[in-house]
């Protein structure tokens, strides 16, 4: 029996294939998995936990704008693609957004769930 369930929820996050971050509905990030820094290209020792989104991401303007979009319309996204720069090296992202609701159906914020597709983009051309 597991005994402590949140060390469990958050190892299950850390451990996804893909980028997870997720944000309140101010824009401040709450949770960014190591997927995320690694696919993202961001050192792993910038914390980026309770920072603005626009600042943290200001190098990826196709992922704040998603960001953006769906904190001021609670419109989700299922399935997407973005494409971002990494050293002057276009990567392209798969993603879906969504909404964070509480038991009484409240937005407490968003999640995006991403993967670096580039080369699997790249293969179907």
């Amino acid at each position: 029996m597991i005994k402590d369930f949140e060390e469990f929820y958050e190892a299950i996050l850390n451990n996804l294939t893909g980028g997870l971050v997720s944000l309140d509905m101010k824009g401040n990030i709450i949770y960014i998995n190591p997927m995320a820094y690694k696919i993202l290209h961001i050192e792993s020792s910038k914390n980026l936990l309770n920072t603005k989104y626009a600042e943290s991401f200001e190098d990826f303007e196709a992922l704040s704008k998603v960001i953006k979009e769906t904190i001021e319309t609670g419109k989700t996204v299922r399935r997407a693609e973005i494409a971002i720069m990494h050293a002057n090296v276009p990567l392209i992202i798969g993603y879906s957004t969504l909404i964070i609701k509480n038991a009484k159906n409240l937005n407490l914020g968003i999640a995006v769930i991403f993967q670096d597709i580039s080369f699997v983009s790249t293969a179907k051309k």
